[in-house]
């Protein structure tokens, strides 16, 4: 069975986190460039697939959605330019994704509808590299 919209999300999520780990702990200047690099392109890649999929599923399937979809895409913008000052909003932004927003549009919405948007999601845009 192939994995829904929330599980790749989340599976992105993990993967920020470790990136975010490598930029805090790198052993040299120039790793940690290399390593915010990384990061701020696996959070645009991350954050235009959820553009592209969670918010509108959000838009469609909860009362508040469109207000919420809103909300969030202004999280967005204030993330960019990445650097490791950035780090816990973006945690913070994920936690709250994955512990309030996601269990909402699960039970708001089909399962069949969040798998059709994991397999476009997947099929479209690697989020968890």
């Amino acid at each position: 069975m192939s994995a829904d919209l929330l599980e790749l999300l989340t599976a992105g999520h993990r993967r920020l986190e470790s990136l975010f780990a490598d930029a805090e702990t790198a052993s040299t200047p120039q790793r940690r460039r290399d390593a915010l690099a990384d990061a701020a392109d696996a959070l645009a890649r991350h954050a235009d697939a959820e553009s592209r999929f969670l918010h509108p599923a959000l838009r469609e399937h909860l009362p508040a959605g469109p207000d919420i979809a809103s909300y969030e895409e202004a999280e967005h913008a204030s993330f960019a330019p990445l650097t490791a000052e950035r780090f816990d909003a973006v945690r913070q932004h994920m936690q709250e994704e994955e512990t309030e927003l996601f269990p909402r549009l699960a039970q708001a919405c089909p399962a069949g509808e969040l798998r059709r948007l994991g397999e476009e999601l997947a099929n479209s845009v690697r989020v968890t590299e």
